[in-house]
């Protein structure tokens, strides 16, 4: 599939909203809703002159909605149940009727189906969302197939546009790239008080003088803990000293925590790696780290964690699955000079203690131009702003058809 096919709609595109009226279905945050980004294009779908609806499970967010202008309609959007499905088809349908709704923006897989019935039903246009990285997994048909037949596909990177693609070939010509949008001042170094590093160092057992790698995903199989683990016992053997692994993250089984403290006693590195749950103030923690690694070896595992960091001007060292190389600008995709991260072959150790080495080892300047580069690429791309307006521009297009 061509890049040139997924290219988004011209900017600067919000006046065509004005007196519309649009609806967003989302299901909880523990079901895959993202409510930032409705938050964000709610307010933006105001300031452009539209009406802005939501719809989601009683109790959702709904203060949030009314504070930036928009309205809220208890809705289940989280239920998974075919026959309440069908009822809520029904019940999605008479809303849109009786709020005159133009467009209708289904946030997830779940909520596609019903959204996909009821805009049919009632002849409206229908954008759809493909989750995080678009597993390539057929999915079931008529209810995760419908993701494929919105009027516009939204995925949150090329790499998942190209995975939808692939699963919905008839969609390519719909798909359009809406990268995740972040709070730009939240992600400010500035922002982060030298008393809030030294509590994250704390927590971590670190001393003054030691450099940390940190690895902040959830313990899991396919997040590549073991590589972290396996990198650091490489990194000891060549000597290098000072320095602590941290793997932050809750796991998903008991199991795997055992194994990898097995692991970690076995390659002789227990004093240089602790293991802790997942960082409750995530942007300390990569100021107060190093390096950031992220070790996935699969596509699902590069997180919106990763975007942080990078947005946060840490030093980051990612697999190169996904989107990795989207957020991050590294060889051999892109020249040395453009460097804003580091990539390596997930699932190689070697490669992944050869990436720490080389940004532990960075003189102050080259080190301090990476990072400078990994913030600028990082609101360029992921900024709350540029996602709202690309959403917006989806909106738009779609309308206009």
């Amino acid at each position: 599939m061509k890049i040139e096919a997924l290219t988004p709609f011209g900017r600067g595109a919000d006046a065509p909203l004005a007196g519309r009226t649009v609806l967003q279905i989302v299901p909880a945050l523990s079901a895959g809703g993202d409510e930032r980004a409705t938050l964000a294009v709610t307010a933006a779908l105001v300031h452009a002159g539209a009406r802005a609806l939501v719809a989601s499970d009683p109790g959702e967010f709904a203060s949030e909605l009314q504070a930036v202008g928009g309205l809220h309609l208890p809705f289940p959007a989280s239920n998974k149940n075919p026959l309440s499905m069908t009822l809520n088809l029904r019940r999605l349908a008479r809303i849109i009727e009786e709020e005159r709704v133009n467009l209708v923006h289904a946030r997830s897989r779940s909520v596609a189906w019903v959204a996909l019935g009821a805009c049919r039903k009632t002849k409206r246009p229908l954008v759809t969302a493909v989750q995080g990285e678009a597993s390539g997994a057929p999915g079931r048909p008529g209810f995760e197939a419908a993701v494929g037949d919105g009027d516009r596909v939204v995925a949150a990177s090329y790499f998942a546009a190209q995975r939808a693609g692939e699963r919905f070939p008839a969609a390519l010509a719909r798909l359009r790239i809406v990268r995740p949008g972040l709070d730009l001042a939240e992600l400010s170094p500035q922002a982060v008080s030298r008393l809030r590093v030294a509590k994250a160092r704390e927590a971590w057992g670190a001393a003054p003088h030691e450099r940390v790698v940190l690895a902040p995903s959830r313990l899991a199989p396919r997040r590549g803990q073991r590589f972290v683990i396996e990198a650091a016992a490489i990194l000891k053997e060549r000597g290098l000293d000072d320095i602590r692994f941290v793997l932050a993250g809750d796991a998903a089984k008991p199991a795997l925590a055992r194994e990898l403290d097995a692991l970690t006693a076995k390659r002789g590195v227990k004093p240089i790696v602790t293991r802790v749950g997942g960082a409750a103030d995530r942007p300390a923690a990569f100021i107060a780290a190093n390096v950031v690694v992220f070790a996935a070896t699969e596509p699902e595992g590069i997180a919106r964690a990763a975007i942080e960091a990078a947005g946060m001007g840490a030093l980051v060292v990612a697999s190169d699955v996904g989107a990795a190389r989207e957020i991050l600008a590294a060889p051999p995709h892109d020249a040395p000079e453009v460097r804003s991260g580091w990539l390596f072959a997930a699932g190689d150790a070697k490669a992944l203690a050869d990436a720490i080495e080389a940004a532990l080892t960075l003189g102050a300047t080259q080190r301090e131009a990476i990072r400078a580069r990994s913030r600028a690429r990082i609101a360029e791309f992921y900024s709350l702003d540029r996602m709202t307006r690309d959403t917006l521009a989806v909106y738009a297009e779609a309308l206009a058809r």
